[in-house]
């Protein structure tokens, strides 16, 4: 692929502010961009760099990372100081499926939801360098009885020099074709310096789908993520939001909301503290929400959106910045955008027309170092 560059007029124009958020925009047919977004002053950037129609970001070690998902299959590096030029891009493989990066000394670690393995990547040019094997941990149930050869792995996140990934483990043979969990999911630590699998924790629930957000709740660290069990045309009250403690490795006994509590499933979260957090919602009626709930008790406090099923829009990324404010992406073919709204100021909503990012925004990410 030939990498466009802008020209020194826009290249003057091209940085974000400090708080400003990175934004997955796409058409849904023929391409998508990266964009950035001011939060604060519903401000667009110039940024405007090409990217596949099916992508989601990282911001690690001062970089910007488009994970170019099925058909793209491959990585693209930003570079922000260059007013985000692509500085560097590699395939993982045709048909691989790539879904999250991680950055390690001089390794990226790649999951691929088509394969039965943790692919590792050289930083300084992007060729394969080895992989971790998950072929012990492919489901050994399908309701075909032939299983398929994926383990689905999906979001990941690091901390020290262990990298915990989910791995999903649908069944791709099911007569119903809508991929259900018929055999466990589970939580992987990786010995990043070792390059193998050190524990395999099972999760309570099944069918782990959103980001895995890593944060102090309850007084120490925890990493926490949405497991949504059956969705979508085989939706049922099954999961919920789940929190993994990193100092004993084991789950909190308690789901921090419940889809029993939300009426559905939960797509995407963020928490704020142990007081509260937001939830993307989805029911069996395709109704769309974004709740707000108390992680420390589990308890639903209320509905700031609602969309019905029945009208065509929905919703697609979901962040809350370190500022307060929460991002919530609109697919509203007519107005696409981002709404945002306060957490500080009692989660008001301040532009009840979405800001534009210009085309559909559908992964929202923090544009600074979290980990």
């Amino acid at each position: 692929m030939e990498i466009e560059k802008p020209n020194f007029f826009q290249f003057l124009f091209l940085s974000a502010s400090p708080t400003s958020v990175g934004v997955v925009t796409s058409d849904f047919a023929s391409g998508g961009r990266f964009k950035t977004f001011e939060p604060n002053s519903f401000t667009t950037f110039p940024t405007s760099v090409p990217i596949h129609s099916d992508a989601v970001g990282r911001y690690s070690n001062d970089r910007v990372f488009i994970v170019n998902r099925l058909n793209r299959d491959n990585i693209q590096v930003l570079n922000p100081q260059l007013g985000f030029t692509t500085e560097q891009e590699f395939s993982v493989g045709q048909g691989k499926n790539p879904q999250d990066i991680s950055v390690w000394n001089d390794k990226y670690f790649i999951s691929l939801y088509n394969s039965d393995e943790l692919a590792i990547y050289s930083r300084s040019n992007g060729t394969k360098v080895g992989g971790v094997s998950f072929a012990s941990l492919k489901e050994t149930f399908s309701t075909s009885g032939v299983p398929d050869n994926s383990v689905e792995a999906s979001y990941m996140a690091q901390e020290g020099s262990s990298l915990f990934i989910l791995l999903q483990r649908l069944d791709r043979n099911d007569a119903s074709g809508y991929l259900p969990p018929n055999s466990d999911s589970y939580l992987v630590e990786i010995d990043m310096d070792l390059n193998q699998i050190r524990t395999v924790y099972t999760l309570p629930y099944r069918n782990p789908s959103s980001k895995i957000q890593k944060l102090n709740l309850f007084g120490e660290p925890h990493l926490v993520f949405s497991c949504v069990g059956r969705v979508g045309f085989i939706s049922q009250i099954d999961a919920g939001i789940i929190a993994f403690r990193l100092n004993t490795r084991q789950f909190h006994p308690n789901r921090l909301f419940a889809e029993e509590t939300a009426g559905g499933d939960i797509l995407a979260f963020q928490i704020k503290n142990d007081e509260l957090g937001f939830a993307a919602v989805l029911d069996s009626k395709f109704t769309k929400t974004i709740q707000a709930f108390r992680p420390r008790t589990g308890e639903r406090l209320g509905t700031l959106l609602e969309i019905p099923g029945n009208i065509g829009i929905s919703l697609s990324g979901l962040l809350l910045t370190n500022e307060g404010k929460l991002l919530v992406g609109s697919t509203d073919f007519t107005k696409p955008g981002i709404y945002v709204y306060d957490s500080n100021l009692g989660n008001v909503l301040l532009n009840p027309i979405p800001s534009s990012v210009e085309l559909t925004p559908f992964d929202i990410f923090q544009l600074q170092n979290l980990q």
